[in-house]
């Protein structure tokens, strides 16, 4: 099973296909529900908030005091450790990975730390500051490390009880003392479907996300200038919210490809699976936890173990 993984996920066009079916069915169930539920533009009784759609995009939503929605008694819509984000957020977030054992290079592992704060303005909108470190550790001789940063703009596509979408940009500048020489700019699309009334899933969520990064300044010869990620996530919730220490404990699965598409490896595809978990240890607070393990070949390393913190504000 997992060879037959591997060698679909390889192809470059494969999970581009299949995030492309996804999103157009994420579309279509958008405009279901918003049947189902009447107006795009009502006021929904139990959460006191209209829906966001494409429609009303520059009608609704802008000036409006920021508020995440909660869907405490339906499938709750959360961050996960790889996926991008579908919603506006204010928050701390604190990222650790340790990458084992990486293959071809002359690091033999790598520490990875990232700090943010995000703030959305109102509901459209939201501002990201980052930074970041990371430690490389030498298969021989001596080691590297250094800092880097960046910024990111995110905004509201949809917003309803069973769907939301978001489309963001970002820059990121390049970690010069460990040997980057390229400024990152992305674009990503993420998306979040609730399954229970599509599938009878109960507090089963579905996100996808595919982003776009180009990679601008000084570059060696045959070094990619270009590659897309696409990741797809399910994320089951077993208790509530309200649960001491293990509010909303989810399981979730992460599957990330990256494909690059230029350079002297074009068409070359990384792709991982991630399971992980995340709970709310106290009101506001919550860990997320996973092991990345490559399903690619060759492997582009061993494990990346990942934590991260957050605090809702």
């Amino acid at each position: 099973m997992r060879g037959i993984f591997s060698t679909a996920m390889c192809r470059p066009g494969f999970a581009a296909k299949l995030f492309i079916g996804l999103v157009a069915a994420g579309a279509l169930f958008v405009d279901v529900a918003a049947a189902a539920e009447g107006n795009e533009g009502s006021v929904n009784a139990a959460t006191g908030l209209s829906d966001l759609t494409l429609s009303n995009f520059f009608t609704a939503g802008w000036g409006e005091p920021y508020v995440h929605r909660e869907r405490e008694d339906g499938t709750p819509d959360m961050a996960l450790l790889k996926v991008t984000t579908n919603f506006l957020e204010r928050e701390l977030r604190l990222d650790y990975a340790r990458t084992v054992d990486v293959k071809h290079s002359r690091f033999q592992d790598t520490d990875f730390a990232r700090a943010l704060i995000a703030y959305g303005l109102d509901r459209r909108i939201m501002l990201e500051a980052i930074t970041n470190y990371q430690w490389n550790t030498p298969r021989t001789g001596a080691g590297a490390s250094g800092a880097g940063g960046g910024l990111l703009t995110r905004f509201q596509l949809v917003d309803t009880e069973l769907s939301s979408y978001s489309f963001q940009v970002s820059a990121n500048e390049p970690n010069r003392s460990i040997g980057q020489t390229q400024t990152s700019i992305q674009y990503a699309l993420a998306g979040f479907n609730d399954l229970y009334p599509l599938l009878g899933l109960a507090r089963v969520g579905l996100y996808y996300s595919v982003v776009y990064e180009s990679l601008l300044g000084n570059h060696a010869k045959g070094a990619r200038e270009s590659d897309i990620a696409y990741d797809i996530s399910l994320a089951k919730t077993w208790t509530p919210y309200r649960t001491p220490v293990f509010g909303n404990f989810t399981t979730f699965l992460e599957a990330l490809a990256t494909t690059d598409l230029d350079g002297s490896n074009r068409g070359h595809t990384v792709a991982t699976l991630t399971p992980g978990v995340r709970f709310w240890f106290y009101p506001k607070n919550s860990i997320i936890a996973g092991v990345d393990v490559p399903v690619s070949h060759p492997l582009p390393f061993d494990k990346v173990y990942r934590v991260t913190y957050i605090l809702n504000f």
